[in-house]
């Protein structure tokens, strides 16, 4: 995705309106920015009589209600949404406000506006507490105990609504006017919308510019010019009303025949998704087989937020970026602040290299800066040997602390020592049973977190997993004396109290039985990152001791597969057309979805199940964008799979 850029300092003009220097306009009406918020958008739109008419006090889940902004400037159509809501207190519904905002202002030229402005002082103030660093993609902010998500999409409005997964309630457009950001309103701006929009979907805007309508009527919405606020002749609003259609519909909100969900597992995957349903208004059934949670793979005794950077932030990098925004999200009082990490050089080349990127990148410095060997060297708390790129938002933790607390939930029931043998779907959802036969538990949906056992209560055959041996060493304090935080390059280092944990290996197999070869692969790759000498060699390998040994399940990719699981029988039986036809819909396993093959990101993965599954369960907006969730998609590998046995 393209860099971000900031928006300017703000001005304001000689009526006290804050002004666009980019744009050369104000940010709102200066005949009163709260009372055009309310008027042009939230009553253009009718959404108090609209969220009266769908109150569902009866209702199990929620059903989302999404409104879709373009120009998000300093949020005052939300918080003026966000205050209307309240009024209206609608039951049984959650509030989706996804807004597109290119160019963002700062946290503290967001204070001068709202002050300026009048917005309200408690939620302007929540705002801001939890305004995110200016990086590309989604970002999401709670109000009101989740029942409220500002979706703030940072990014150019024509490339962040082709990524766009949802299905819009309602649309703001309010953009800066038509003559000085002409595309945010033209033609294919409007298709674009139009794609996202249910049908009947009101739209209000404060501008009545003719090449804004004309964009609108071709892109199927009725459109009525009506009175301006505050001395304006005119204004538009209206509905999408499409005479035809190029693109299907977005989908109905869905319903499914009870709010319980079973997680089947109790590592990472499972305890983050558990959390991440809970959290949404789910009733979570937990089973592991194993004694305690966290007894597989995931039970490391620390690990580290595990960020991929590329020059031209590709799908990996942009996926972990959205896992460590997940993590934020799934936090809690318990969750401690972020250590950081520190990647270090290889050697001056990748030095250069890296400097060059994060220049191309123009990520806050917040996020990641790259830091000269002195500096790298005072960070770490011990002496390096080159320059490192610095990560301050990474975290490094106790992954078994992280599972209890996220069990750790009155919405989550844990079952541990039982294995759930087989599932059976019928009317009311899905079924469990033991190797005994016996039925384990019933919900309306099911969640495979149970690494490459989900394969086969997925049935699926198409999807790739390979068992990488992990296994971690113990180095006394003394050998590292001054560490204080996270290293990486050819190997892994963290303090833990009294102790250095070195690792971890990440090779092929699936034994758990500790390797003398895995400890001196650990502390060879150590040395070299170190350039330590042999007698500093020496003296960590006689202080070595093995930490833990575990299997990780990888995807042939690298990537994790978390979503909605194929039907692969009936993709068999339709296998012609679904080669023939790429557009064609895979089959899916109604209310079946995966969390699994974390490999060695497991913390961040986890946290990106977390915030997708319940989304994607509910009708919610998708809290990534689509080419991401195609990227961890359990059925991506299926299509494939259908074409190779077709050409045999």
């Amino acid at each position: 995705m393209d860099p971000i850029e900031p928006h300017p300092p703000i001005v304001f003009d000689e009526s006290g309106a804050p002004f666009s220097a980019r744009f050369g306009d104000v940010f709102r009406s200066r005949s009163g920015a709260r009372a055009e918020a309310r008027e042009v958008f939230v009553e253009g739109c009718a959404l108090p009589q609209r969220w009266r008419a769908l109150h569902r006090p009866e209702a199990r889940i929620a059903r989302p209600f999404a409104v879709l902004e373009l120009g998000f400037g300093a949020g005052l159509n939300f918080l003026e949404t966000l205050a209307a809501w309240r009024e209206a207190a609608p039951l049984g519904l959650r509030l989706h406000f996804v807004s597109i905002e290119a160019h963002p202002l700062t946290r503290t030229d967001l204070a001068r506006v709202h002050e300026a402005l009048g917005a309200d002082a408690a939620d302007a103030a929540r705002l801001r507490a939890r305004w995110p660093l200016a990086l590309p993609g989604m970002h999401a902010i709670e109000f009101d105990d989740a029942g409220v998500v500002l979706h703030l999409c940072l990014g150019d409005a024509s490339r962040m609504l082709e990524k766009l997964q949802m299905a819009a309630d309602a649309v703001f457009l309010d953009g800066f006017a038509p003559a000085r950001n002409p595309a945010m309103w033209d033609e294919a701006t409007m298709r674009a919308v139009a794609r996202l929009a249910r049908p009947g979907a009101p739209f209000a805007t404060w501008t009545a510019a003719a090449a804004v309508r004309d964009a609108l009527v071709a892109a199927g919405f009725d459109v009525e010019r009506v009175a301006g606020h505050g001395g304006k002749r005119h204004r538009l609003q209206g509905r999408y009303a499409p005479r035809w259609r190029s693109f299907p519909a977005p989908p109905a909100p869905r319903d499914w025949p009870s709010n319980d969900v079973l997680v089947v597992g109790a590592g990472l995957a499972g305890a983050a998704a558990a959390a991440g349903f809970a959290r949404r208004g789910w009733n979570v059934q937990v089973v592991e087989a194993q004694a305690l949670p966290a007894g597989g793979g995931s039970g490391q005794p620390l690990a580290a937020d595990h960020l991929h950077l590329s020059i031209d932030d590709n799908v990996l990098a942009r996926l972990t970026r959205a896992g460590l925004s997940a993590r934020d999200w799934l936090a809690d009082d318990g969750t401690p602040p972020p250590d950081g990490k520190l990647v270090l050089d290889a050697d001056d080349e990748q030095s250069e290299k890296r400097i060059a990127m994060l220049a191309a990148l123009r990520f806050p410095a917040e996020f990641a800066r790259h830091a000269d060997r002195a500096e790298a060297s005072e960070l770490a708390g011990v002496a390096l040997p080159r320059g490192a790129l610095w990560l301050p938002c990474a975290h490094v933790e106790d992954p078994r602390a992280l599972v209890r607390r996220w069990l750790a939930c009155d919405a989550i029931a844990l079952r541990t020592g039982t294995r759930v043998e087989r599932l059976e779907r019928d009317d009311l959802g899905w079924r469990a049973f033991g190797a005994d036969g016996k039925a384990i538990a019933r919900a309306a949906i099911v969640v495979l977190a149970n690494a490459a056992d989900a394969l086969r209560l997925g049935a699926s055959s198409s999807i790739r997993m390979r068992a990488m041996h992990g296994q971690s060493t113990w180095l006394a304090r003394e050998c590292l004396p001054g560490l204080r935080r996270a290293l990486s390059g050819l190997a892994w280092a963290a303090p833990a109290e009294e102790r250095i944990l070195v690792g971890a290996t990440f090779e092929a197999g699936d034994c758990i039985g500790f390797s003398p070869e895995a400890d001196a692969s650990n502390l060879r790759r150590l040395a070299r990152m170190f350039a330590a000498s042999a007698a500093q060699t020496d003296d960590w390998a006689r202080s070595a001791r093995s930490a833990s040994v575990g299997v990780r399940w990888s995807s042939a990719d690298r990537v994790a597969s978390i979503g909605e699981m194929p039907d692969e029988a009936s993709a068999g039986i339709d296998a012609e057309r679904l080669v023939r036809d790429a557009r064609l819909p895979l089959p899916r396993a109604p209310g079946m979805y995966g969390a699994f093959g974390l490999g060695a990101r497991g913390v961040l993965w986890a946290c990106l199940a977390a915030r997708c599954l319940p989304a994607l369960a509910d009708g919610s907006p998708a809290p990534i964008e689509s080419d991401l969730l195609r990227a961890i998609d359990p059925a991506r590998f299926l299509r494939r799979k259908l074409r190779k046995e077709r050409e045999r």
